[in-house]
């Protein structure tokens, strides 16, 4: 999942629900009123941990932070529930906007940064755990659904299955900085993955 259309072609062939969020996304119209900011759907609904009640994210590269709530209000500021919200993110200092506003069930979440997409943190998150998905299966899947349902937020959920101290967000970003065999190779030593080994040979 690269690019944007990789991602919307990935929610229009999956589950029920990632089906489900593509239909609102193209419904809606949201995608095509933010055509102008790269949007890119990220979150747990492309990577399948979501549970009811998350948001539908979409990320935003907008240089000119005041001109896209502009743009926003202009364009979606008649959906139902709809604010905006700016702010500085406390680790660099960063601005960002976002707005959050619901379509039929699905609330949403749009969070613009003078950032390339690929380089905020959202995505980089997303695209570490992700990777360590396609390593711990439906088993690893089912454990991050069932500490979120617990009330825990993602990125927490993955590093308490991945028994990472400190700031759970700042450990994985850092996780996103190796390589793909340098993830693989590290995350095959940690007891989260012969846990999940061990469940998908005991069900098979």
């Amino acid at each position: 999942m690269k690019s944007t259309a990789d991602v919307m072609a990935h929610l229009a062939g999956g589950n029920e629900r990632q089906r489900d969020a593509y239909r609102v996304l193209q419904d809606s119209k949201v995608m095509m009123n933010l055509a102008a900011f790269q949007p890119y759907p990220a979150g747990t609904v492309p990577i399948d941990i979501d549970i009811p009640g998350s948001d539908l994210d979409i990320l935003c590269e907008a240089h000119d932070l005041d001109a896209f709530a502009i743009h926003i209000h202009r364009n979606l500021g008649n959906m139902p529930h709809f604010y905006c919200n700016r702010g500085t993110r406390n680790v660099d200092g960063t601005s960002y906007v976002t707005c959050n506003f619901q379509v039929d069930h699905w609330p949403i979440e749009i969070f613009a940064q003078a950032v390339p997409i690929q380089q905020q943190n959202a995505y980089l998150h997303m695209k570490v755990e992700w990777e360590l998905l396609q390593l711990w299966g439906s088993e690893g899947q089912c454990e991050i659904r069932r500490l979120k349902r617990s009330g825990l937020k993602t990125e927490p959920a993955f590093a308490q299955v991945l028994g990472l101290q400190g700031d759970p967000y700042m450990e994985m970003l850092r996780l996103a900085t190796w390589s793909h065999i340098e993830l693989r190779d590290w995350a095959r030593k940690q007891p989260s993955f012969f846990q999940f080994s061990s469940m998908i040979n005991e069900s098979s």
